[in-house]
């Protein structure tokens, strides 16, 4: 199964459960609920559920990380790269 921490919205957790910001986890990536003992067919259930929720998460990062950087471009503080 997999190693990464994951909290409620997919997003995954480093060192002292801290979120690692724009890195979205699920399936077979994340331990998933089941931990180690894990049924097959409830895999797919995961996958499905934390596949939506972080998709969602992602969207939601990056749509105001968009409106940070449009924001910043109006006041003439933006930078070269988004990056």
């Amino acid at each position: 199964m997999g190693g990464m921490r994951i909290n409620g919205d997919a997003e995954s957790l480093g060192a002292s459960d801290q979120v690692i910001g724009g890195l979205y986890s699920a399936g077979e990536a994340a331990g998933g609920i089941h931990g180690n003992n894990r049924l097959g067919g409830n895999s797919l259930l995961d996958c499905v559920v934390f596949g939506r929720v972080s998709a969602r998460s992602a969207a939601r990062y990056l749509s105001a990380a968009n409106i940070r950087y449009v924001e910043s471009m109006k006041a003439g503080t933006a930078v070269a790269s988004k990056l």
